[in-house]
């Protein structure tokens, strides 16, 4: 019997050998499709069920709030969403003191985006991947373009020079429209001379009607302090919105060679200074827009050394590598206060801040706390940021009478207790205040309620400080102490 059923194939074969071929063939692609399909369903079931592994290597990062799962079922929540300043996140934190010995590469990635093109007057929608092919490799990560190499724009943005960097991240911005009034924008630059005790302070300031002032306050032990106010029209053309030089009235900054040289040349005020930021220590642009309010941020050099010449009337100080500080703001600041400060020392650097919108309201929003970002440096690496920490309290205590404002001592504080902690990490900042200075806003009278309660608003006056930091704390369960210059800067009622 069991000849019958070979002996009725063969005759069949024989006897229509085309057919018999063709249903053959049928039933084998048939077979390898369903094994394709199989086997894709098994690599789909197995992602499924891994919430970290999206694209290739051990770790993903995703913004805020976006759910991996949303990327494997290609969910309407993940189309738009992007990482900013990835080339800082590459460079300065993954690549940095805390992350670089255990972080074996990391690939930012652009994938199916959706574009249109234009070609010969006709819009075509395309999908667009983009990625570092060396970071690829480096990550073990699926290619975003399979077996391309680096292009010289792939290098410069993974090792921009320190001058490209400077000009991509320290422009001026346009006001919104109907925002020109209340708009303000400017570049500041302090800096502390171990050897004399002067400290300084160094403002290009720009309206949004075209109107600018160069602002100067030194400060030097035992004697008055010295402040400059300087009006001036601003060209057609600047402040620049394309590189970090800039140019208002008789003050100057200028990119040499990924250091800032900053002039002013005034009957009252000659400064010449360059200031070399350190690498590494950086923040990149944020800017907060929350209704009429918006503000804008960006530290070029957290820290730095400055170098050259200031000379006034009453001063002449030769700064040789003084600790120097740059940032940069912009936005609408009318009836806002803050509370911010600075340190830094050979082993790190801290920076802290949070904004106050009238009657002295946190702003909190947009995932914006208030936050202290922590700098480390490194033997074997360039300086970086290590980790941004939710303030827990900013305390003043100490307080005795301080600068005269208005024919009136306002109160001054001895010492500031910053803490601020996430998880196990936590950093504590304490300042010992040694000298302050007082000045009404130049933006105009800035209103709260006073400290008495009694519902009255009371100017406040701004207020910089300027004393020692001690900076302790733990970060991956490694403790952590350090010394160094610092400055903060608060509001406090007039009367």
């Amino acid at each position: 019997m069991r000849r019958v059923p070979w002996l009725l194939a063969w005759r069949s074969l024989s006897d229509r050998p085309w057919r018999s071929a063709l249903l053959l063939l049928g039933y084998g692609v048939g077979v390898a499709v369903m094994i394709a399909l199989l086997s894709v369903g098994d690599a789909l079931l197995s992602e499924a069920r891994d919430r970290d592994l999206a694209a290739g290597g051990d770790l993903v990062l995703l913004p805020q709030g976006v759910d991996p799962a949303v990327l494997k079922v290609n969910g309407v929540t993940g189309l738009f969403f992007t990482i900013p300043h990835a080339g800082f996140i590459v460079r300065d934190v993954l690549g940095g003191p805390r992350f670089a010995s255990e972080v074996a590469g990391a690939a930012p990635q652009i994938s199916g985006r959706l574009v249109y093109v234009r070609v010969r007057g006709r819009v075509i929608p395309a999908a667009a991947s983009g990625g570092i092919p060396s970071l690829d490799r480096a990550a073990r990560a699926t290619p975003a373009v399979p077996r391309a190499e680096d292009s010289p724009a792939d290098r410069a943005w993974l090792n921009p020079t320190p001058g490209d960097l400077l000009n991509t991240i320290d422009r001026f911005h346009l006001p919104p429209a109907g925002d020109a009034r209340a708009w303000a924008e400017w570049d500041y630059f302090t800096f502390t001379d171990p050897r004399s005790g002067a400290y300084g302070y160094i403002t290009l300031l720009a309206g949004g009607q075209g109107r600018g002032t160069v602002l100067i306050r030194l400060r030097r032990v035992g004697r008055p302090v010295e402040d400059l106010a300087i009006p001036a029209r601003l060209r057609p053309g600047t402040p620049s919105t394309n590189t970090a030089s800039q140019h208002v009235g008789p003050a100057q900054v200028r990119i040499d060679r990924g250091q800032y040289h900053v002039t002013v040349e005034d009957p009252r005020v000659h400064i010449d200074v360059r200031l070399a930021p350190d690498a590494g220590f950086s923040l990149p642009p944020v800017e907060l827009d929350e209704g009429p309010l918006i503000s804008g941020y960006v530290v070029p050099a957290v820290r730095g050394r400055m170098t050259g010449a200031v000379r006034t009337a009453r001063t002449s100080l030769h700064l040789v590598g003084a600790p120097a500080y740059h940032d940069h703001n912009w936005g609408t600041w009318r009836g806002v206060t803050w509370e911010w400060g600075e340190a830094s020392s050979p082993d790190g650097a801290v920076l802290y801040g949070v904004i106050h919108t009238g009657g002295g309201r946190s702003v909190e929003t947009a995932g914006r706390p208030p936050v202290l970002l922590l700098w480390a440096s490194s033997a074997e690496h360039h300086g970086g940021l290590v980790g941004i920490f939710p303030v827990r309290s900013i305390t003043y205590s100490a307080w005795r009478p301080g600068p005269v404002v208005g024919g009136r001592a306002i109160p001054a504080p001895g010492e500031v207790m910053i803490a601020a902690a996430d998880g196990p990490d936590s950093v504590r900042m304490r300042v010992r205040i040694q000298d302050a200075l007082g000045s009404l806003p130049p933006v105009g009278p800035v209103t709260a309620p006073d400290r008495a309660g009694a519902g009255q608003p009371a100017r406040r006056v701004f207020l910089q400080l300027r004393g020692k930091a001690d900076v302790q704390g733990t970060v991956d369960g490694r403790p952590f102490v350090w010394t160094g210059p610092a400055a903060s800067e608060t509001f406090v009622p007039e009367r």
